[in-house]
């Protein structure tokens, strides 16, 4: 039988080179776009949320999107949080991981999308004024809710690890992603919740009382899947 899980850490990556110029868009593939900053101010600061948990390393897996700023921000984070110990943290790298997919709209600006992509931007328009953006399918690409359903599929290795402790380093739609199903939170949740910023940092932990509680470290308030469900 798998260990139960006791702590779930979601990290957003820190700040890319497109976070930072969003016109490298246009100029490299989103999966191989690198870091603005190694080892940046918010990485040492995440890192130090991180190790005030005080995470067994050799209880604890550490999760990754294939992309590289995922891939360099795990490397920080370890390095700091683990320092001689990070050879004891079990790492996995997985595609179920990666950012939104947005297919022939990738690396257009919506004012380039209404030019080039008139009928897929007109049923954009149309789906989203009428279901919201959450089940919008960008040609050859995802929406939200396939984020969602692969994200669950993830899920799905969590619960069958026999680590308790459960480091994630993903993107901003997928964060959310994860949350809305583990949380059991809906549509309008997602729709409503903004990406949060770089290199920020969200504790998942067991409660025996309240059952699932998150909070963003270091001060962020505290709250149960239950108080969630009724907001």
């Amino acid at each position: 039988m798998a260990t139960a899980i006791r702590n779930i850490v979601l990290v957003r990556h820190d700040a890319s080179l497109a976070n930072v110029d969003p016109s490298v868009y246009k100029q490299m593939p989103d999966h191989v776009i690198p870091l603005a900053e190694l080892d940046s101010s918010r990485v040492q600061r995440a890192a130090s949320f991180i190790g005030a948990l005080g995470l067994d390393a050799s209880a604890t897996v550490s999760w990754c999107s294939p992309y590289v700023r995922c891939r360099q921000t795990e490397d920080a984070i370890l390095r700091r949080v683990f320092v001689e110990d990070t050879d004891k943290v079990r790492r996995r790298e997985s595609f179920l991981l990666r950012e939104q997919e947005f297919g022939d709209w990738d690396s257009l600006t919506d004012e380039e999308a209404e030019v080039q992509l008139p009928r897929a931007f007109a049923k954009r328009k149309l789906l989203t004024d009428n279901y919201g953006k959450f089940y919008y399918r960008y040609p050859n690409g995802e929406s939200r809710a396939d984020v969602v359903l692969r994200v669950i599929a993830f899920m799905g290795k969590l619960h069958r690890s026999d680590f308790a402790n459960h480091l994630v380093i993903l993107h901003g739609v997928t964060q959310r992603a994860f949350r809305m199903a583990w949380l059991n939170l809906d549509v309008d949740w997602f729709e409503d919740e903004p990406n949060q910023g770089n290199a920020s940092v969200l504790h998942i932990r067991r409660d025996a009382s309240r059952g699932w509680i998150e909070r963003y470290l270091p001060d962020g308030p505290e709250r149960s899947n239950e108080q969630w469900r009724a907001r």
